[in-house]
């Protein structure tokens, strides 16, 4: 099982979302990340890239 830690990317630097995510969907304008106990983490951003062999997915905000 491969299971993901989400940064949001902010002046350069990254910052801990979440961890052992599962799963992610985008609904309403966010996404949503569930992380293996079913928990949900709900962000207003959008996906900047994702690095599925090391576990990584960089979020940035959205451009209002």
């Amino acid at each position: 099982m491969c299971l993901s830690t989400v940064y949001r990317m902010h002046d350069g630097e990254k910052q801990l979302v979440c961890k052992n995510v599962a799963a992610v969907r985008q609904q309403e304008g966010a996404l949503v990340f569930t992380d293996i106990m079913g928990v949900q983490t709900r962000v207003e951003a959008v996906l900047d890239r994702m690095d599925l062999m090391e576990n990584f997915i960089f979020i940035k905000d959205a451009k209002a």
